[in-house]
């Protein structure tokens, strides 16, 4: 079985990156045994979607998501930590879609988020709800934020270290109550194993 296809995403969301680095993102995944399963359907093409991350409790969930990206060849964008942009690796981070944050100022990130991707027409945004890899008691609300005023519906997708699966679920659609919304994403996202379940 293929570990990743751009077959799993409509058209307007692929970056129509070389074969080389979807082929490479697919090894990776296929050297550590990962797969991705589900995808988004053809109906929401040249939609915006917000994709919600999680569990996210290691470093290594950041490797197998980008190793995804490169499968799929999906054109997302994703916001990360600027400390992580540094040299070399900065620059494929950006090439990927990513955008450096600076987290002191957590007013400006998801800001700075809607600014960019309403500048793109059919365009994904991932972001994980932790909005880091310790334990939080309660979820960060800034991808409700975004999808609101995006108008977009939220993809769910998740990270299973038990079948080594990142699974791209059902188009979620808000109610427009934040914690009934953020309840039932986290009874969604309760069945998956974290690589460290004592920080989720």
């Amino acid at each position: 079985m293929v570990s990743a296809s751009n077959k799993q995403i409509p058209k307007s969301f692929r970056a129509n990156r070389s074969k080389f680095l979807q082929w490479l993102g697919r090894a990776v995944l296929s050297f550590f045994g990962w797969k991705v399963k589900g995808g988004i359907e053809e109906k929401h093409n040249d939609k915006r979607l917000v994709v919600l991350i999680a569990p996210h409790t290691s470093n290594w969930d950041g490797i197998f998501g980008v190793a995804a990206l490169a499968g799929l060849d999906a054109k997302i964008t994703f916001i990360g930590k600027h400390t992580a942009f540094k040299y070399g690796l900065g620059a494929f981070l950006r090439y990927m879609g990513g955008i450096p944050v600076d987290r002191s100022r957590p007013g400006g990130i998801i800001q700075h988020a809607i600014d960019q991707i309403k500048e793109i027409d059919g365009s994904l945004i991932a972001i994980s709800p932790e909005g880091t890899r310790s334990k939080v008691k309660e979820w960060k609300t800034g991808f409700l934020r975004i999808a609101k005023e995006m108008n977009a519906e939220i993809v769910p997708a998740s990270l299973d270290y038990s079948k080594k699966e990142i699974l791209l679920g059902k188009v979620f659609r808000l109610s427009g109550d934040n914690q009934k919304d953020i309840l039932d994403l986290k009874k969604y996202y309760s069945v998956f194993k974290p690589k460290h379940p004592e920080k989720y």
